[in-house]
């Protein structure tokens, strides 16, 4: 049968009454969805999310019922009461059969004989919809057709998606993850044989399959989330797994391919998945009595990094940073706003205000300190340089997260109010002639964020090592380059870093470089607080690229002691040197380990009593005025400088951690 044949069919006019029918019987589900909704309000989470699931399952019975039923009419006998539809569905008879074009043969339903007659409003309207709706039905079911066979298309692709996910093998998770893994599926009742894998090709933890399920890891989180938060993210997925989540999210994709046209299908559904979210981190909840804002940190930061990622989950997996995500908080921290109403605008609008301050407050502190009355800032001041932007692998392999990396310590730098400077190394966006797009983008990041950019060198060369003019000329190049990708945007640079912290060998080096930089209007930073962390950095980036998540944390926690000791230290040169606090200015590179901790170190320098400043008020501290006089192979903090150029002894400073300087001292041997 040809498709014009088709169009003729008995079949045709069936599914034309079915979907118009549809278009009411739908929309008197969803409006008593919105109140059975409304009324239950303060019902549990699961029994709303069932409530949903009927109601998206009737929106399919009701038209496939009206098919059912319009199709067995037209096979009826013309005395059965089946046989008619009233004045809406044309079925009168003729000699034993049906008239209309049910067959090519027949002639049309438009003689006026075929219809009873109009005496109400309603009987009119429903004559005319007899007659002429069913010239349009040809047309009204070839474009459902087409729009399933669309939306069909991209389910496909979201499961094929899916299956990629899937048959990717992943990263073996390690052991204690997995005893802990099996653990949590006993203990939250999970009978299927579950399966954790990390992957690198996922942004955000999911739960797919059916019969073998499996949860994806991006591996990065691993290193990223604290164990304690990473652990209720995947006991959220195993809810999901436990209540055949993900075969109802498939089934409701395919009931939106069919049902596309109804814009109600469409709310019942996000519907639906708003309340299976509720109802997963209710119980999530109740398995952990007491961490409500333990769980909330942990949704707020993943959130975080798959923004960060720039990725987009597949709609059929189950994932825990799904629904809405402020919703989702405000009820797990038991904000009910709604109960606040008073059925006033006024009061709605503060009950939104008081949530969101809360919700600002409880993100803005360190998810070990929800309360902590112990920090607050004193007369310390501490100003931020990171030497160079954009951020790059320590190991010199090119940075596969660099825009990650970038956007992480942005948001921690703008969380704490840190008014950091980074100092550009022009040869890191641009090969001498135009600038590399994706570096550039990454370093425009920075700029975008309003963070203020300072001038490097176009090459990380040592000025001991350097002829003086050949100094100037890399960093003249640097300077163009800097120009270049500020063009109109932020302050121009202000502030020069000397690479590796080297002034020269002699001040007649020192002083042409210095008074290059003068007639340009730039002016050296002078660190106080430096320290080793470049060499944590490579070993932290040696952990990363070898996949090692223990080895990774070990550093993170090693490193952050390192830095605890290095306060004290330079706190102890103001102390004894200037009888004070000196505003101090310390110096980072922007690598994945000094991302990956801003939170803890800025928390720790918060708690210590520093306030965050720029490096030009730091600058304008009388104490950087002191004299000093070093000129060797080496790069010093100034703190050192000046103690040397006073002739006193150097305190000791903290040693880097041994297996630290092993790491560093392999890559030495080998010649890198």
């Amino acid at each position: 049968m040809n498709l014009e044949l088709f169009l003729e069919t008995r079949t045709v006019h069936a599914l034309g009454w079915a979907l118009f029918d549809s278009l009411w019987q739908i929309s008197a589900i969803s409006l008593l969805l919105f109140v059975a909704l409304k009324a239950l309000r303060n019902a549990a989470a699961n029994t709303r999310y069932l409530l949903c699931v009927f109601a998206l399952a009737l929106s399919v019975i009701l038209p496939a019922g009206t098919f059912i039923q319009l199709s067995s009419s037209y096979h009826a006998s013309p005395d059965s009461p089946g046989s008619s539809r009233s004045t809406i569905l044309p079925a009168n008879h003729r000699d034993g059969k049906p008239q209309g074009p049910f067959f090519e043969s027949d002639p049309p339903f438009v003689s006026g004989e075929y219809y009873p007659a109009a005496n109400s409003f309603v009987e009119r309207v429903s004559s005319s919809l007899a007659k002429y709706l069913p010239e349009i039905f040809p047309f009204a079911v070839a474009f459902w057709f087409v729009g399933i066979a669309f939306f069909s298309i991209r389910v496909g692709g979201g499961l094929f998606q899916l299956r990629r996910f899937t048959s990717d093998q992943g990263v073996p998770v390690e052991c204690a993850w997995r005893v802990n893994f099996l653990s949590l599926c006993e203990r939250l009742g999970v009978r299927r044989n579950a399966k954790l894998v990390s992957s690198e090709i996922v942004e955000t933890p999911i739960a797919t399959g059916v019969l073998r399920p499996v949860i994806l890891v991006p591996v990065a989180l691993f290193l990223q989330m604290n164990p304690r938060e990473l652990e209720m993210i995947i006991a959220h997925e195993l809810v999901h797994i436990r209540r055949y989540d993900t075969l109802v999210n498939i089934l409701q994709s395919f009931i939106e391919s069919v049902l596309f046209y109804h814009p109600a299908v469409w709310w019942i559904s996000a519907q639906t998945r708003r309340e299976r979210e509720f109802a997963a981190d209710d119980a999530v909840m109740k398995f952990y009595d007491g961490s409500h804002v333990t769980y909330a940190k942990a949704l707020a930061n993943l959130e975080e990094i798959r923004v960060s990622a720039d990725r987009q989950t597949p709609r059929f997996a189950a994932a825990a940073n799904g629904g809405n995500l402020m919703q989702r908080i405000q009820k797990i921290l038991k904000l009910k706003t709604e109960e606040n109403r008073a059925n006033s605008a006024w009061s709605a609008g503060l009950a939104f205000v008081f949530a969101s301050a809360v919700l600002l407050t409880l993100f803005s502190v360190n998810s070990s300190s929800y309360v902590n009355a112990d920090a607050k800032p004193g007369g310390r001041k501490l100003a931020v340089g990171f030497v160079s932007i954009p951020p790059l692998d320590r190991t010199d392999k090119p940075m596969k997260d660099g825009e990650a990396t970038m956007r992480k310590l942005i948001h921690s730098l703008k969380k704490y109010d840190v008014p950091a400077t980074g100092f550009l190394q022009g040869g890191m966006v641009s090969d001498g002639e135009k600038l590399l797009p994706g570096r550039a983008e990454i370093a425009r990041m920075w700029i975008d964020a309003g963070f203020e950019v300072g001038l490097g060198g176009f090459k990380h060369i040592w000025l001991y090592n350097t002829p003086v003019d050949e100094f100037i000329a890399n960093i003249e190049k640097s300077e163009r380059v800097t120009k270049l990708l500020l063009g109109d945007m932020g302050f121009p640079p202000r502030y020069f870093s000397y690479p590796y912290l080297n002034t020269g060998k002699s001040a007649e080096d020192r002083a042409k470089v210095e008074a290059w930089l003068a007639s340009r209007g730039y002016t050296p930073v002078k660190y106080t607080f430096d320290n080793q962390e470049w060499m944590y950095s490579y070993a932290y980036d040696m952990a990363r690229n070898a996949r090692d998540p223990n080895a990774a944390r070990e550093i993170r926690e090693a490193y952050l002691a390192y830095m605890s000791k290095m306060f004290d230290h330079y706190e102890a040169y103001s102390s004894e040197m200037f009888g004070r606090d000196i505003a101090q200015t310390m110096v980072l590179t922007p690598s994945g380990l000094t991302a990956d901790t801003a939170d803890e170190l800025f928390e720790m320098a918060r708690k210590r009593g520093y306030s965050f400043i720029s490096i030009n008020e730091a600058q304008q501290d009388p104490a950087y005025k002191t004299a000093e006089n070093f000129y060797r192979e080496a790069g010093i903090s100034w703190f050192e400088r000046w103690t040397m150029a006073k002739g006193e002894k150097l305190r000791d400073e903290p040693a880097v951690d041994q297996n630290i300087l092993s790491i560093w001292n392999e890559r030495k041997a080998k010649g890198k």
